[in-house]
């Protein structure tokens, strides 16, 4: 397949109006839509309405200790402001907490747990300024507002769920407004403080509603919908104390507004979808490999000349545990209600599902779960149309995932997956560790002295279940290995001073 690559174009862009990607994020899932045949596609769970609990928006599950899905729903609007919800994989539900008008509502982005079994995440408004909150809540129920943005250089609007960095912080995005700028912010767990680490502007990117992501060089990566210097959005390098290292428009025809967020695959380089741009206009999915370039692995057809296979990519991708990305599409299908799809990083596509009235929008990626099924959500659709969590069968086995993948000898690691109890040995990249089995989904381990970034290995009573990513070991033994071999390559599109 033909692989085009993306250049970087340079002339000044013009402000657009505020109806943006980013915006649009939810506009856009309101599209009717029906399904057709595919991979096995089946619904765990249909959101009713009732109690605020309407319209997962823009939500890829997380896994709790406790083997569970957890995640939130944005509310119908008026007096209905959203919840967090605990879902198990057999489909058992359980509201943990119904938002009102002031401790934060319309929760947009779901919540990612953190080393101390607590989930974090954001609501887009409410709080004491109606700018929107960063919140705790415990896998019991208990919710806490850890900080209420205030507009301005504090940042409003947050639509993505903060991510955990080596440090134990947590770090988050706002999306801003048409009079705010977009911002990134860290938050100390441990002290409870609250900063603003950096500010955006026209040139390096508007409307950041997708989550950032923490690289393998220590450094933080995202996407901002618009911004740039055509105004059709960026990516953007900055470090963990706010120094913006590099940055890249897109030129808006090759691709134009990325909405989702990047991942970093196993082979050290970051992909992302596009929202429009693309051959016809609907969308892409790229790639950005570790010299700065950007490349175009596949552009949506939408509807061009009878195609299916989707359109209008609001989500990012997940790697799986067989090496490939997998997707959806929030339209275009059979029946313009969205797909799944699956691409190999070399760029070969395959189309999965189309929904139906069964599920539609899904503006979000899948999770893989432990167990090895992909679990994620839909916009609208389901037995009363207000979303559904939908699992995805691609006959793929269990394995072991990890809160943290980075951490120094002596550090304690959390492990999570399926048939922990009667477990005989943890291992990091063939090194023995010492553990503790806290209960048949959850076990932690210490680092052991001598271990080398890999993959982890805990032997079970079922067998061995290797980590779906490398654990990379950070402190003086890794830093040692990198000035030995050489500072890799940095990115080239823009640097900043």
């Amino acid at each position: 397949m033909k692989i085009c690559q993306i250049t970087p174009w340079k002339p000044a862009g013009r402000l657009k109006s505020a109806t943006s990607v980013t915006i649009a994020r939810f506009a856009l899932l309101l599209i009717a839509a029906t399904a057709s045949s595919g991979q096995t596609v089946r619904d765990v769970y249909n959101f009713t309405g009732q109690n605020s609990s309407a319209i997962p928006s823009n939500v890829t599950p997380a896994q709790g200790r406790d083997g569970s899905l957890y995640g939130t729903t944005f509310g119908q609007g008026g007096t209905n402001y959203g919840t967090i919800f605990k879902l198990t994989t057999a489909g058992a539900f359980k509201q943990l907490y119904t938002f009102g008008s002031t401790a934060g509502s319309q929760p947009n982005a779901g919540v990612t747990l953190a080393s101390d079994g607590n989930f974090y995440g954001t609501a887009f408004s409410g709080g004491s300024s109606n700018e929107g909150v960063l919140f705790k809540i415990t896998p019991s129920g208990t919710y806490t507002v850890l900080h209420d943005f205030a507009g301005g250089a504090d940042g409003a609007g947050p639509a993505a769920a903060p991510i955990v960095g080596t440090d134990g912080n947590l770090y988050g995005t706002t999306n801003g407004n048409p009079t705010t700028p977009s911002t990134i912010y860290k938050y100390t767990r441990f002290s409870g403080t609250f900063t603003t680490i950096y500010q955006f502007d026209q040139a390096h990117g508007q409307f950041v509603g997708a989550p950032l992501i923490l690289a393998t060089d220590g450094n933080l990566y995202g996407t901002a919908a618009q911004g740039g210097a055509a105004n059709c959005g960026t990516i953007f390098k900055i470090t963990t104390s706010g120094t913006l290292l590099w940055y890249y428009s897109f030129p808006c025809t090759p691709g134009a507004n990325p909405a989702g967020p990047l991942i970093q695959a196993a082979d050290g380089n970051f992909y992302g979808t596009t929202s429009q741009g693309g051959n016809p206009g609907v969308g892409t999915v790229f790639k950005l490999n570790q010299k700065g370039a950007v490349y175009v692995l596949y552009s949506f057809k939408g509807f061009y000349r009878g195609a299916t296979d989707g359109s209008t990519p609001l989500a990012g991708l997940v790697q799986a545990t067989d090496s490939k990305l997998y997707g959806a599409a929030s339209a275009g299908g059979t029946a313009n209600q969205g797909t799944l799809f699956q691409i190999t990083t070399s760029g070969t596509y395959k189309q999965l599902y189309s929904f139906t009235d069964a599920g539609s929008g899904p503006a979000a990626a899948p999770l893989q779960d432990t167990n090895g099924f992909l679990y994620g959500t839909t916009f609208q659709g389901g037995t009363f149309n207000f979303g559904v969590v939908y699992s995805l069968n691609m006959n793929l086995g269990p394995f072991v995932a990890l809160v943290t993948y980075a951490g120094k000898a002596g550090s304690t690691a959390q492990i999570l997956g399926q048939g922990f109890i009667g477990t005989t040995n943890v291992a990091f990249n063939g090194v023995a560790a010492s553990f503790t089995v806290v209960s048949d989904t959850y076990l932690r381990a210490v680092v052991p002295n001598g271990a080398t970034t890999g993959p982890v290995l805990v032997t079970t009573p079922s067998g061995a279940l290797t980590s779906n990513k490398s654990f990379r070991i950070v402190g003086a033994a890794a830093n040692a290995t990198r000035a030995k071999a050489g500072q890799p390559i940095s990115h080239a599109a823009k640097k900043t001073n």
